[in-house]
């Protein structure tokens, strides 16, 4: 029976959409076609109408979930501080927000709804420079966000600062580190993320 164009656009979506949890979750290495398949409803041997290969579906998914990483750092610029007349909360609070819900135990404990940098910056780093270069655009377009959002509304601009890729690495590191100690030693994962969140919404860090 032919599927309609519509019917192939909604499964492209259901495939991508499950890939992205489970491999968030786990990682590209640990989840094959047929889980990704069985998950989204469909046949494993349909998925070649859909995708090339594993590493296009990858790619896919990357492409998806770091453009909305960056949008979740965008949209923070747009919401109002708690200003106390000379700037200077108004430029903090929405950063300690986002800095707050990024490097909070929620997101540790959910990668498959979080931060795809997080999730899956290891797999990247054993990828090719074709899904790399996916990650080049991400992590620099979440880095220029969260520069803009230290500097909006600052009541002395600096001019343009460049990409804040010490933020971004400071939160982005320790999500990765408190993931991989939370089993073992709740205490400790607790404490970096504390400690990155201090860091990382401090002033003119």
């Amino acid at each position: 029976m032919r599927v309609s164009r519509e019917q192939v656009t909604a499964n492209r979506e259901r495939i991508v959409a499950n890939a992205a949890e489970q491999f968030r979750r786990r990682g590209f290495g640990d989840v094959t076609i047929a889980d990704v398949m069985k998950a989204a409803g469909l046949t494993h041997g349909g998925f070649y109408g859909y995708f090339d290969s594993k590493q296009a579906l990858e790619a896919a998914v990357c492409e998806r979930g770091l453009a909305e990483s960056v949008a979740a750092v965008s949209a923070v610029r747009g919401a109002e501080g708690d200003g106390d007349g000379d700037g200077t909360a108004a430029v903090e609070a929405p950063l300690r927000r986002f800095v707050d819900d990024y490097l909070s135990a929620r997101h540790r404990d959910a990668p498959e709804e979080g931060c795809t940098v997080a999730a899956l910056a290891c797999d990247a780093g054993r990828s090719g420079p074709d899904l790399q270069r996916l990650f080049v655009s991400g992590v620099t377009g979440m880095a220029d966000s969260l520069a803009g959002l230290r500097q909006a509304n600052s009541p002395e601009p600096a001019g343009d600062p460049g990409p804040d890729f010490a933020t971004l690495s400071t939160m982005v590191g320790a999500v990765i580190l408190s993931r991989a100690v939370a089993a073992a030693d709740p205490e400790l994962s607790e404490r970096i993320l504390a400690a990155a969140r201090e860091r990382a919404a401090a002033p003119g860090e």
